[in-house]
């Protein structure tokens, strides 16, 4: 294991380039026109990941891989697509799913896009406004990637959190609170088998085509960090920054519930999150970043994905390197309050079960040119449902499920490590 870390932490910094946006000029009056590459090379080191769930497993990919187009029509009118292939090579797959079109939306600011009070609406692929982390810039978080496992979205079929939608978007009171949200396409009956949803509407989610709708709304108490299109941990500046947030997603009739009685029922689509978000500069070569979350999902009784969820990280910089810890936990309502048989009682306990997290990660963050450039080493210890550790093999996604490896929190702790190298330029 020694001899393996220091390979991939020598393999990992070599060839660390400059990163730098390019203008490109276009002939239409007042259109301007930036294109980006982003690149974000995974090495992922799972202990008992094997198939016979005794030996590690090696996985090398390609995270994200981003072409994005960006820039304004006039003043007033701004424009964002970006094109993701996601998970290049990994568990081995070269095949799907392949190169998307993961955003693409056009904004009008009637007002201006400038000053201490915007209004935008946006219309097209929008990311989900599920809470603060959630629309934070894929290259600027406090841990290597995004954080997923303290909050549950059962059954969607939305591509990285992005949904087709309307939504108002912007800032006011001279940036001390922002907003997003609006109406979104949401679950569909094409989600599911083909012939499933009938004129009484049997067997079908969503019966009625009721949208989804969603919202978040930032109070910036100290500072602000309004004035973009996504939010960042790290902001290499002066000022301490202090903001809480509240969001909430709902839809009706959108998720079937296959909880404890297998009912089937059709049941509403709830989650709500409240944040909290500090950064606390010493000097402009030193910050403290500290940011909390805490989630309620709402997906009827008996159902695994019903709980509390909590999303806790820190991390200080002192130059160019960065040490951080982040904790994600997830628990499911117990069955206590259903009315129900011993045996059906037993059935509920062990779903539900199936359901929690307990996950800790502590690692390193090297900035070689901020945000745009970093490359981060980190360990974790995955206990119940992950994306990272053997209990995110399975047969669906990797061909093959480690032996004795399960969700339950039964299932002893499992240790990763991660390198993740961001390039953007």
């Amino acid at each position: 294991m020694k001899a393996t870390l220091k390979a991939v932490l020598a393999t990992s910094l070599l060839l660390a380039p400059a990163a730098f946006a390019t203008k490109v000029p276009i002939p239409v009056e007042g259109a301007t026109l930036n294109i980006s590459v982003q690149i974000q090379t995974q090495v992922l080191i799972n202990e008992s990941g094997s198939p016979n769930g005794k030996d590690m497993s090696y996985d090398m990919y390609v995270r994200r891989t981003r072409l994005l187009a960006n820039g304004d029509i006039s003043p007033n009118f701004t424009y964002l697509l970006q094109v993701d292939n996601a998970n290049f090579g990994k568990f081995g797959s070269f095949t799907v799913p392949r190169a998307i079109i993961q955003d693409a939306w056009v904004g009008w600011a009637p007002f201006g896009q400038t000053g201490g009070n915007v209004l935008y609406i946006d219309a097209g692929i929008l990311l989900i406004p599920i809470s603060h982390h959630l629309l934070e810039s894929t290259t600027n978080f406090i841990t290597a990637d995004v954080n997923t496992d303290e909050f549950r979205f059962p059954g969607n079929a939305f591509p990285a959190l992005r949904d087709t939608g309307i939504q108002l978007r912007g800032w006011w009171f001279d940036k001390k609170l922002g907003f997003r949200g609006g109406v979104y396409e949401g679950y569909t009956p094409i989600t599911q088998p083909a012939g499933t949803c009938t004129a009484s509407g049997a067997g079908c989610i969503t019966p009625h085509r009721y949208p989804q709708f969603a919202g978040f709304v930032n109070f910036n108490i100290i500072g602000s960090e309004e004035g973009g299109w996504l939010y960042g941990a790290y902001k290499w500046g002066k000022d301490p920054i202090l903001s809480v947030g509240v969001s909430g997603v709902y839809q009706a009739d959108a998720i079937r519930n296959t909880g404890v009685n297998a009912t089937g029922n059709i049941t509403n689509q709830r989650l709500a999150s409240a944040d909290i978000y500090l950064n606390l500069p010493q000097t402009e070569a030193a910050e403290l970043v500290v940011e909390a979350e805490g989630y309620l999902n709402g997906y009827g009784s008996g159902n695994p994905n019903t709980g509390k969820g909590l999303l806790v990280m820190a991390g200080y910089r002192f130059g160019f390197i960065a040490p951080y810890a982040a904790f994600n936990y997830f628990q499911s309502e117990d069955c206590s309050g259903l009315l129900l048989t011993t045996a059906q009682t037993t059935t509920c306990n062990a779903s539900v079960g199936s359901a929690n997290s307990r996950n800790w990660k502590a690692g390193l963050n090297f900035f070689f040119n901020k945000n745009l450039n970093h490359l981060n080493l980190e360990f974790q210890l995955n206990h119940g449902q992950s994306a990272y550790g053997p209990q995110s093999i399975t047969v669906a996604n990797a061909g093959y499920a480690p032996a004795g490896i399960s969700t339950n929190l039964r299932t002893p702790t499992q240790k990763s490590f991660l390198a993740h190298w961001n390039v953007i330029f």
